[in-house]
C-alpha cells in the first residue's frame, strides 16, 4: 500500500514538481519587498498541479518509450496502470484550473488553461515536432514565473528570470532527447538527435547556451552588480558551457543521463544565486 502511494508522488517527478513551486513564488517575490502569501501559495500549487498532469499524461503516451528507456518508472513498474494514471492527470489538470480560477486573475487562469493544452498536446504529439517540442517544453517552463508575476505585476522583473529558464530548458531538454534516444528510435519519433545525430543537436544546444549569455550580460547592472555578473558567469554558464562541450566530446551514455539530472540542481542554484544578488 505504501509503495503504490508513494507511486503517485514519484510519477509527479517531485524535484521537478519543486521547482515548478519555487519558479512561481520567484515570478512573484523576486525584487519585490513584501506581498501576503495565501495567493503566492495557491498559485504555485496550481502550477505545480499542472505540472505534474503534464508528467502523468507524457508518462501514459510514453509507455512504450519507457519500457525501454526508464523501465523503473511507475507505469513500466506496474505501480499504477495506465488508465488509472490518465484519470490521476486529467484531475490534476482540473484542480490546478480550479485553483487559478480561485485565485480571479484573468491572465493566470488563461495561461494556466493554455499550459495545460500544451502539456496535453506535447503528450500526445511532442515526440514528432522535432525541435519544436523542446521549444514548447522551454515555453512552458518560462511561463511558470511570468504565471507568477501576475499577481504583484512584476513581469518586467519575471521576464528576465524567465528568459533564462528558456533558454535552459531547452539545452536540458535536447541533452533529454540524447539520452532518450534509443527507445525513441524504436518507436518511429521524430527527434532532433535521431534526425540530425547528437554532435549537431549539440550544436543547436550551444546556440541556445549563446541566447542565455546574452541575456545575462543584457540584465546588467538592472538585476545585479558586477561581482554577481562574474560569480554568474563563472559557475552557471561556464560550466554549462563545459558540460555542453564534454557532452559533444565524449558521446558518453552515462555522462549524457548524470548531464541531464545534474541540470535540473544547477538550475535551482542558478535561482538561489539570483535570489541572493537582488
Amino acid at each position: 500500500m505504501t509503495q503504490r502511494f508513494l507511486a503517485y508522488i514519484r510519477i509527479l517527478r517531485p524535484l521537478n514538481f519543486l521547482f515548478v513551486f519555487i519558479a512561481v513564488l520567484f515570478g512573484v517575490y523576486y525584487k519585490i519587498q513584501a506581498f501576503p502569501l495565501l495567493y503566492p501559495v495557491l498559485a504555485a500549487l496550481a502550477a505545480a498541479l499542472i505540472s505534474g498532469g503534464g508528467y502523468v499524461i507524457n508518462d501514459y503516451y510514453d509507455y512504450s518509450i519507457d519500457v525501454i528507456n526508464r523501465n523503473e518508472r511507475v507505469l513500466p513498474s506496474g505501480l499504477i496502470s495506465k488508465i488509472v494514471a490518465k484519470f490521476y492527470a486529467l484531475l490534476l489538470f482540473t484542480v490546478g484550473i480550479l485553483i487559478s480560477i480561485f485565485i480571479r486573475n484573468p491572465w493566470m487562469i488563461a495561461l494556466a488553461i493554455l499550459n495545460t493544452l500544451l502539456l496535453y498536446f506535447y503528450a500526445l504529439k511532442g515526440k514528432q515536432l522535432h525541435f519544436f517540442g523542446n521549444l514548447l517544453v522551454a515555453f512552458i517552463t518560462a511561463s511558470t514565473f511570468i504565471f507568477g508575476s501576475f499577481i504583484t505585476g512584476n513581469f518586467s522583473n519575471a521576464i528576465f528570470v524567465a528568459l533564462c529558464a528558456f533558454f535552459y530548458t531547452f539545452i536540458r531538454e535536447i541533452v533529454k532527447d540524447i539520452e532518450d534516444k534509443e527507445g525513441d528510435s524504436s518507436t518511429g519519433s521524430k527527434t532532433l538527435p535521431l534526425i540530425w545525430g547528437n554532435k549537431k543537436t549539440l550544436i543547436v544546444a550551444f546556440l541556445s547556451w549563446i541566447g542565455l549569455l546574452v541575456v545575462i550580460i543584457w540584465a546588467y547592472p538592472r538585476y545585479y552588480t558586477l561581482t554577481f555578473l562574474i560569480i554568474i558567469l563563472i559557475s552557471i554558464v561556464l560550466l554549462l558551457l563545459l558540460d555542453i562541450v564534454i557532452l559533444y566530446i565524449t558521446q558518453n551514455k552515462k555522462l549524457i543521463k548524470f548531464s541531464e539530472r545534474y541540470m535540473k540542481i544547477h538550475m535551482l542554484i542558478f535561482l538561489v544565486i539570483l535570489w541572493v544578488a537582488q
